[in-house]
């Protein structure tokens, strides 16, 4: 375990050829898309919210032809865990949201060499790396896309007064009172009686 800070570049081919892993916390401010994010009516100390983070590197060695050295393929996994709060798009209140980053990431050096890379490998990303790599640019874009879709509570506190929903969180608009569609609606009644007067 070596000590990395997250706002500082660093070598990151070196440190998944040798193997290095290291942890820390980074606070939500350094984050600002991510802080871009928080609802405006969270909790005060919901800016003070850290992420937990964990980097691991590691290399898997290719096999090759006879007599020629096998590709060495550098790789990093990386874990964040944290809690932002969000809005429910139900009810419209603040929420706490668990998020959490389980991704393991192949490095390469170039643009080109990440374009090329094969697109059916579910369980691995590719991503260009530097030896002045920024982490916690890193770990921004891994929470961003741990975002939930739809955001919403198991059970909502309450119901925002300006909505009426349904089971699925859907607006259902109200319905009219029954008094109110039989004063609209015309009384067979009456329209017999109109063709009365004109005969």
């Amino acid at each position: 375990m070596i000590q990395l800070n997250p706002l500082r570049p660093f070598d990151i081919f070196d440190f998944s050829v040798a193997g290095e892993e290291a942890q820390g916390a980074l606070p939500l401010t350094s984050l600002p898309r991510v802080l871009a994010e928080l609802a405006p009516e969270a909790p005060a100390d919901a800016r003070d919210a850290l992420f937990n983070w964990r980097l691991r590197g590691f290399v898997r060695e290719e096999a090759s032809m006879a007599g020629l050295d096998g590709r060495k393929r550098k790789f990093v996994a990386l874990e964040v865990d944290g809690v932002l709060w969000l809005v429910c798009q139900r009810c419209l209140t603040v929420k706490p949201e668990s998020l959490s980053v389980r991704t393991v990431l192949e490095l390469v050096r170039t643009e080109a060499e990440a374009d090329a890379a094969p697109v059916d490998d579910d369980e691995v990303d590719v991503i260009v790396g530097s030896r002045h790599f920024q982490l916690a640019e890193l770990i921004e874009d891994e929470l961003l896309l741990a975002l939930p879709i739809a955001v919403k509570h198991d059970v909502c506190p309450e119901v925002h007064p300006d909505l009426v929903t349904g089971a699925d969180g859907q607006v259902v608009p109200e319905e009219a009172p029954e008094d109110a569609e039989e004063e609209t609606r015309p009384s067979p009644f009456a329209a017999l009686a109109d063709l009365k007067r004109r005969h």
